[in-house]
């Protein structure tokens, strides 16, 4: 059974204290986006939870597990094997977009002989 992610988020922004727009800006949610969570109109995707997880001071598997995404059972990993494993995620992101990139170098080359 999952909890209220919207109202929880809500009542830690507000303990800190932030305003929507500071949590925005902390976080790259838009405020907009951030009050539809906070009322319940829409649920999270686990990217926002990650983005707005830090500047709340939540732990991201609880808040993951809190929204839904996660049961108690999940939480395999350490902090710092998941620390470990989001910087691999990163890097290979980053060489996935550095290869994109020269993909489209070489074949607008291609393209232009």
């Amino acid at each position: 059974m999952t909890k209220n992610i919207g109202k929880t988020i809500r009542e830690q922004r507000k303990s800190i204290p932030l305003t929507l727009q500071q949590l925005s800006e902390m976080s790259g949610v838009s405020v907009a986006q951030l009050g539809r969570v906070e009322q319940g109109l829409r649920k999270p995707s686990p990217r926002t939870i990650q983005k707005i997880s830090k500047p709340l001071g939540f732990d991201l598997d609880g808040l993951l597990t809190m929204a839904g995404f996660l049961s108690p059972k999940e939480s395999l990993f350490s902090e710092e094997q998941r620390d470990k494993l989001r910087a691999e995620i990163n890097t290979l992101s980053e060489r996935v977009a550095a290869d994109s990139k020269r993909i489209k170098e070489i074949t607008d080359r291609l393209l232009m002989s």
